[in-house]
């Protein structure tokens, strides 16, 4: 298989200086006889670490010092790390999207989320990767996609991808049918995580388990008990939130209350804390959806089909925290739509997707709205019906575990 984001390296043409380069790192004046200078190991490293994960990728051949560090799975976590908290000029956010269960197509959508601001008059670019099964994406952590096969089967099998470097790791056998799930990253154990509630249609009566499976070195399956997943609102699919080591679920009280169920992928417990409180003008909201914006937890409601509400929860698991970020107007193009935020771009612009599959940007500031398309393909992945999407940043940590290196067999990149 080709390795999706590494194909341009067995193509690659020798770097350039041009007149609109970045600054060099070496003086102008060297010449072919005098030696150049060497920075310190500290510095470099410094450099590097500031660089898009695209570029580091690239620059690996420059020679077998930097490859060396580049590779390393420090670097990598170091990398990741400041990336997601410098913003969407290092991190390179992108929208992975696929076609829900039911549609059983194996092909993948990646765009750049920033491309529908560069300009919106014109479709973005698309890449599209394909796999030999159908795959829907649990969850994103850190650049890695946790991908899901054999979605409506009882010979489920999970595996960890990195778009970015085109690697995955091998696969999770998981028994029985996978209703609720949820994947992340344990900081405290520096490990990552699946959560799955799994219905076990071979038994009689029906029963289902909850399992935490471990990606590491010595790979670990355990079985929780009394987590309330009966009464889970939406998809099913737990929203991580980075720094927490968290993943979210909203868990239905009654006909119209709802709480967010919190599992602790550190220690293993889970605790349930309140949604914000309703609208005093509007006491009636359906629909709520958990996301994660500016790395905070965050809820978006949908109010008697006139008005959207978002929320932040400014300091995670504290209830008189959750601060309103915006109130959206029903628009008429989204007549009847739910919305899913995914992203805030720079400071001003909410990033969503409505539930008839329109990609959707909000100014905050001047509240206009604008519905960015994309570019239309002959694929099997049509952009109209049962899509969902994810938001990843692009990163270098490895998806191997248990031993293994990182395969890069299993999805190839594909040109429409």
């Amino acid at each position: 298989m080709e390795q999706p984001h590494d194909y341009d390296e067995m193509n690659r043409k020798p770097l350039r200086v041009t007149i609109n380069s970045p600054k060099r790192l070496l003086s102008s004046t060297v010449t072919p006889s005098q030696p150049p200078s060497v920075l310190p190991d500290e510095l470099l490293t410094e450099i590097l670490l500031r660089l898009p994960a695209k570029l580091l990728l690239r620059l690996r051949c420059v020679c077998r010092s930097w490859r060396t560090l580049i590779s390393s799975p420090n670097f990598a976590k170091e990398h990741v790390q400041r990336s997601i908290a410098a913003g969407p000029s290092l991190s390179g956010p992108r929208v992975a999207y696929h076609h829900s269960w039911e549609y059983k197509h194996n092909t993948f959508g990646d765009i750049s989320l920033g491309s529908l601001f560069e300009n919106p008059s014109e479709p973005p670019e698309v890449v599209f990767f394909e796999e030999r099964r159908h795959h829907e994406i649990i969850g994103s952590c850190n650049g890695l996609l946790c991908l899901h096969e054999g979605v409506d089967t009882l010979n489920n099998h999970v595996m960890l991808w990195n778009p970015c470097t085109g690697l995955t790791s091998h696969s999770l056998k998981i028994c029985g049918f996978i209703w609720i799930s949820g994947f992340g990253h344990d900081h405290v154990n520096d490990v990552y995580k699946l959560v799955t509630n799994v219905y076990q249609k071979q038994t009689i009566p029906h029963t289902s388990a909850t399992r935490i499976y471990t990606f590491c070195q010595n790979p670990s399956i355990r079985q929780m008990q009394d987590i309330p997943f009966r009464s889970i609102y939406g998809d099913g699919k737990g929203v991580f939130v980075p720094g927490t080591a968290t993943l979210n679920w909203i868990r239905q009280h009654g006909a119209r209350d709802f709480m967010v169920l919190s599992l602790d992928l550190g220690n293993e417990t889970f605790s349930e804390f309140s949604l914000p409180p309703k609208d005093p003008d509007n006491k009636t909201f359906f629909f709520p959806h958990l996301c994660v914006l500016r790395n905070c937890l965050a809820v978006c409601f949908n109010h008697e089909k006139t008005y959207w509400s978002v929320w932040l929860m400014e300091e995670y698991g504290v209830p008189e925290s959750w601060t309103k970020l915006v109130t959206i107007p029903r628009h008429p193009r989204l007549a009847v739509d739910h919305l899913w935020p995914l992203y805030i771009w720079g400071n001003n612009v909410l990033v969503t997707v409505a539930s008839s599959e329109k990609r959707v940007l909000y100014n905050l500031d001047n509240e206009s709205f604008e519905f960015p398309v994309l570019k239309p393909t002959t694929t099997t992945l049509s952009l109209s019906t049962g899509l969902e999407f994810h938001i990843y940043h692009e990163s270098l940590v490895s998806p191997s575990f248990g031993g293994f290196r990182g395969s890069s067999s299993r999805i190839r990149l594909i040109k429409d």
